[in-house]
């Protein structure tokens, strides 16, 4: 009778225990399906004010397909990351399509968010200043793809946007000197000098082309400058010493602490946490350090060797077209015409910078100039560098390359970026050479 009561009461015990487990287990779950609601009701506001009418467009396939990922797409990106306060939608929207543009083969993505600047406030100048921008950081591939992309934007919303050039007026030199005062302080002078002897030309085009140019834009603000650029260092990962110095520049431009670590935050979603994690742990570095020593003021003028533009945007606009007719047979007028709807000076960069100031420089023949950049193009692949690799193939052909050679400069990139990018530049290599019937 003792051992039957004993054995009551262990079951009772064993019973209860599984009845309040029970009852635990759904309090957990239902609060989770409550903060999973919650979090996907967030990110559905915030996707509408991003997305417009048209919110919905990427995860009604999703939705059918893998119901879980369509979830998380709205809950994570939108519902915890850019319903945060401590950065508003237009910089988080600039951040973004300045990533996107940097990373080079999302295109849908990227316009999604082309849409996303417009429809929380952007101007179309805003837009494009921002894809511009990465002709510094990703290259001009990556910008002008965007720019297209941009094009189709506008041209799908019906907007009457009349561009006009935007190019900064002055002495480019000592515009970007002042642009580096601004936001590096003292450390205009490591930069305007160093490689001095072995490259001095290089910090020459930093100055003038980099900072002198494209810094000195108008149609972006000076802090959404360091926030694109922030935001496309990350996403190209590897940048840390220059993630140190634009936090610094993000600051000097009035940016906060809490906006930085927001954007950092948000660079989780379209850079990865790998990347994104060695930025925070730049930033984080340049944060102690500055809390250390403070923001110091720049000097009034660095002891700099006086100097000026080395020649005129006229000069070097004529050298390229030189260039770019022995290279590619094209008119250099047809180039700057292809932006003059959207983006009227990228035309002219391309001629002056790409071709007037790189391709025209001595010590290597345009054969050697060509088979380099079908060999870094054949490393970069992006969706962005695809035209541009067929366009420098053809190019190899027409300064004297033969199918061989720009094979091996192809096949040269193997131990690098391994196989499967060879294997793609290889095919845009195929179809060329089938066009020309070589």
């Amino acid at each position: 009778m003792l051992q039957t009561s004993k054995q009551m009461r262990r079951a009772l015990l064993t019973s209860a225990i599984a009845t309040l487990t029970t009852v635990v287990s759904g309090i957990i779950t239902n609060k989770a399906h409550a903060q999973s609601s919650e979090r996907y009701t967030r990110g559905i506001k915030t996707l509408k004010r991003i997305g417009g009418t048209d919110y919905a467009r990427a995860l009604c396939p999703l939705q059918a397909f893998f119901p879980d990922f369509a979830r998380i797409s709205v809950e994570y990106p939108f519902g915890d990351i850019m319903s945060r306060s401590g950065l508003d939608l237009k910089q988080r929207e600039i951040v973004n399509v300045a990533a996107l543009t940097a990373l080079g083969s999302v295109r849908p993505t990227l316009k999604y968010h082309i849409h996303g600047m417009l429809n929380v406030g952007c101007t179309p100048q805003e837009v494009v200043e921002t894809i511009l921008h990465a002709v510094v950081y990703a290259g001009f591939p990556a910008a002008q793809d965007g720019i297209t992309i941009a094009r189709e934007v506008f041209n799908e919303r019906k907007l009457e946007f009349k561009p006009v050039s935007s190019r900064p007026q002055g002495d480019r030199y000592q515009l970007g000197i002042q642009n580096l005062q601004q936001t590096q302080g003292d450390r205009v002078k490591t930069i305007a000098t160093r490689f001095a002897n072995l490259a001095p030309d290089l910090p020459r085009l930093i100055i003038e082309f980099a900072r002198g140019e494209i810094w000195n834009r108008p149609g972006l603000s000076l802090k959404s400058r360091e926030f694109a650029t922030l935001a496309m260092l990350t996403a190209l990962g590897n940048q840390s010493n220059s993630v140190e110095a634009h936090v610094e520049g993000a600051l000097r431009a009035g940016a906060t602490e809490t906006e930085i670590k927001e954007l950092l935050l948000q660079m989780t979603v379209y850079a990865g946490y790998a990347k994104t994690l060695a930025a925070v742990t730049a930033a984080q570095q340049i944060f102690v350090n500055l809390k250390q020593r403070g923001i110091p003021a720049p000097s009034p003028q660095p002891d700099l060797e006086s100097r000026r533009q080395a020649e005129s945007n006229e000069a070097r606009y004529r050298r390229g077209l030189e260039a770019l007719n022995q290279i590619s047979k094209a008119s250099g007028e047809a180039v700057v015409k292809s932006f003059e709807d959207i983006a009227p000076d990228l035309g002219r960069y391309i001629l002056e910078f790409s071709y007037g100031e790189v391709f025209s420089r001595p010590n290597l023949d345009l054969k050697i100039r060509e088979l380099a950049t079908v060999s870094a193009l054949t490393g970069l692949n992006t969706t962005a560098s695809e035209l541009p690799l067929k366009v420098h193939i053809n190019g190899a052909l027409n300064v004297g390359a033969n199918r061989q050679e720009i094979v091996e400069a192809i096949i040269q990139m193997i131990p690098y970026v391994g196989f499967v990018k060879v294997q793609q530049a290889m095919a845009l290599a195929e179809a060329v050479f089938q066009e020309r019937n070589v």
